[in-house]
């Protein structure tokens, strides 16, 4: 399980503001942590699947996994330190 860790002030903030009990709060954000880590190719090779079984064409679903890969979010790549640092001082 990937469950999304909130820090306490904004869990404390979603539990006022919304009309959720702390323990749907932990199973949404097991379910959304879940949802959001699945990594691009592993994203690529499922729509793939499921837009063949619905009757898409190769081009009809390349163009449509285009187009869902700019909507969606997904789990970073594991990072070295060295890569950590490169990115910030280049």
């Amino acid at each position: 399980m990937a469950k999304i860790s909130l820090d306490e002030q904004f869990r404390h903030h979603l539990l006022t503001s919304y009309p959720v009990s702390s323990d749907l709060l932990d199973h949404l954000l097991e379910d959304l942590g879940e949802y959001f880590a699945v990594e691009v190719k592993d994203f690529i090779g499922k729509r793939h699947q499921d837009l063949q079984k619905e009757g898409h064409s190769n081009d009809e679903i390349y163009s449509l996994i285009q187009k869902e890969l700019k909507q969606r979010r997904f789990a970073a790549s594991d990072l070295s330190l060295r890569q950590i640092r490169r990115i910030i001082y280049g």
